[in-house]
């Protein structure tokens, strides 16, 4: 975790008892200091996994991990059967679970650090991802023979914003994600190319065991049976913004 994600762990952690403590207090009932205390540690450690990712694996951002940390507080309310307060449309069409109004919608209101931190932390994850946005680096890397596989991965590929290239083709830049199909001929020449710069997906048919633990011994990190990861392409692709 570098200095930026850091401080917004500390800053974000360290607000928000408090934070569930002020936006409870208009409320019948108070919650529980147990339930502040679990939802505080599900933060801690939910937040820090996030943010150890790289920034363009990060499927969260570090203000909606701290409106799912209101869900516990929400449901003690709930099971304790305190009176719900009028929520606008809006706010429940944004967050319909939000049934006490206890999810931020702003860093903001977790104080002055938080938002500070909060700003300091998207700078740096703006300047990380400046190379997608940009242009370079938008090239997610298919190792494949098979049409049928290649037409799936570019419409997953196309809808991230990215852009598919086949192996054997001229790359201008270094390809963020590469997959590759163990089957093709070239796989262990494709994934020792790429395997200590890039991200590597394996995939292959289920019963090839011996092409699964030959792509681990190569470095490869993710190894997937060719269903699977067909189902869930867009989950292996890295997010612009």
């Amino acid at each position: 975790m570098d200095v930026s994600a850091a401080a917004l762990h500390q800053a974000f952690v360290g607000a928000f008892a408090q934070y569930l403590n002020e936006v409870t207090d208009p409320l019948p009932d108070d919650l529980p200091p147990q339930i502040i205390q679990e939802a505080t540690e599900w933060l801690e450690r939910e937040l820090a996994r996030v943010l150890e990712l790289p920034f363009a694996e990060q499927r969260r951002s570090p203000l909606e991990i701290v409106q799912e940390a209101t869900a516990g507080p929400n449901q003690a309310l709930a099971d304790a059967g305190v009176r719900p307060p009028l929520r606008d449309p809006v706010s429940v069409a944004a967050m319909p679970g939000d049934t006490y109004g206890l999810a931020p919608a702003s860093s903001s209101v977790l104080g002055e650090e938080a938002f500070h931190a909060h700003l300091a932390w998207g700078a740096e994850k703006a300047r990380a991802l400046a190379p997608l946005v940009s242009g370079e680096g938008r090239t997610v890397l298919l190792v494949s023979r098979d049409l049928i596989d290649r037409s799936r991965f570019e419409d997953a590929v196309n809808a991230a914003g990215l852009r598919l290239a086949m192996w054997g083709s001229d790359l201008p830049f270094p390809p963020v994600v590469a997959f590759v199909d163990l089957t093709h001929p070239e796989a262990d020449e494709a994934i020792r190319s790429v395997v200590d710069s890039v991200e590597v997906v394996a995939f292959g048919p289920h019963v090839d065991e011996p092409a699964f633990d030959r792509a681990v011994l190569l470095g490869v990190q993710t190894v997937l049976p060719r269903s699977k990861l067909l189902k869930a392409i867009a989950e292996y692709l890295p997010r612009i913004g």
